[in-house]
């Protein structure tokens, strides 16, 4: 009987990234925004599901310049029983950043489609994100929609795809959905 051997979908990924230079997955230790907003400047992307769908939430993995979130973006693959690895969707709905106007860290949300049709979300920002958001945006068809609590609660903006500030939610930013553009959270 042939042997099969399958390559889990965790080892292409570190592969792929150790050729795109990444830094590392973001921990709580690791993550820019553990430390002051004039510490080193990271570039970040993290997965986002569909609302309503139960999966553990996935590490932001960041990168020391934007082109690194571009080309992990566009490398993203998954092992198929051959072991070849296979482009996955990877589209990017929208990117908060640590400073107002898109200045400072970012982090780029993607999914596996745009928004027609779709709601995504993160009922809890990523570690170290949580009081870190000063402007955010969407793209893809997305607009944005920031919390001051988790679980989508709490104060609420939505942008339209655009917030280079965002008022009282400044650094106070506790979970967010990226919705089709012309719907309102």
């Amino acid at each position: 009987m042939p042997r099969i051997t399958v390559i889990s979908a965790a080892f292409v990924a570190a592969l792929v990234l150790a050729g795109l230079g990444a830094v590392s997955p973001a921990t709580a230790a690791e993550t820019p925004h553990s430390r002051s907003k004039a510490s080193a400047v990271e570039h970040c992307a993290v997965e986002v599901q569909a609302v309503g769908e139960r999966a553990a939430p996935p590490v932001p993995v960041c990168f020391t310049e934007p082109e690194g979130v571009e080309r992990y973006l566009d490398a993203i693959g998954t092992a198929d029983a051959s072991g070849r690895a296979v482009a996955a969707a990877s589209t990017s709905l929208g990117t908060v950043y640590s400073n107002s106007n898109g200045g400072g860290s970012s982090l780029t949300f993607w999914g596996s489609s745009g928004c027609y049709g779709v709601v995504f979300g993160f009922s809890s920002m990523p570690s170290g994100w949580s009081s870190n958001v000063s402007s955010a945006g969407g793209s893809n068809g997305c607009w944005v929609t920031l919390y001051g609590a988790t679980g989508y609660g709490g104060s609420r903006l939505n942008c339209t795809p655009w917030c280079g500030g965002i008022g009282g939610l400044n650094d106070q930013v506790k979970s967010i959905v990226f919705r089709p553009t012309g719907t309102f959270g």
